[in-house]
């Protein structure tokens, strides 16, 4: 009786139908994304030479590529600062050391954007960062470029372009005044990457 039962029990257990739902399992997976930073990088404004010419004003033109890689991953905006040194020439007047100096004041520069070379172009005609026009050059900060937050990732490429008024008088550091002097003056171009605008 007991094995017609269990026969029974067995036959009426394959004839109910086999569900397709199973049981599963969900499991959560995670990813880590790690910013590679703020860099940029510029070509040296190498300026046009100068022959003196006393009876009209005289310029001197520079330009440089700037290029701006954003991997932060934080949408933080970005801003690129530049100050420089005033032109200095070295001379040996009546046997002593002399520096004349062009004053970095005497250089005006203007930023274009060119491109987004990876990443959305950036809409500065719709206020979404802001670039120099006619800034002053001096020894403090003064921005080439700068991206309002959620703004900049990727790479981007910016022509500086760098206009130097010739004093036709200057200074020596003995404080005497002279007619400006032929010879190569130097200036240091410090140029920073600074997080959000």
């Amino acid at each position: 009786m007991r094995k017609m039962i269990f026969a029974l029990w067995a036959a009426l257990v394959l004839m109910l139908p086999v569900s397709s739902a199973f049981a599963a399992e969900v499991d959560e997976s995670e990813v880590v994304v790690t910013g590679a930073g703020l860099q940029m990088t510029q070509t040296k404004p190498a300026f046009s030479d100068i022959t003196l010419d006393l009876k009209q004003s005289q310029t001197s033109a520079a330009d440089s590529s700037l290029y701006v890689m954003d991997a932060r991953g934080t949408a933080a905006g970005w801003g690129i600062v530049l100050r420089a040194s005033d032109f200095k020439l070295t001379k040996i007047v009546a046997g002593q050391v002399v520096e004349f100096v062009i004053p970095a004041s005497s250089v005006s520069f203007t930023a274009q954007y060119k491109s987004a070379l990876v990443g959305t172009p950036i809409d500065f005609q719709a206020a979404k960062g802001e670039l120099a026009s006619h800034q002053v050059l001096s020894s403090e900060d003064s921005r080439i470029v700068g991206v309002i937050p959620s703004e900049g990732a990727g790479t981007h490429q910016f022509e500086v372009s760098y206009i130097l008024n010739v004093p036709k008088l200057i200074t020596g550091s003995n404080g005497q005044q002279v007619g400006l002097l032929q010879g190569t003056y130097t200036s240091t171009f410090t140029y920073t990457a600074t997080a959000g605008l």
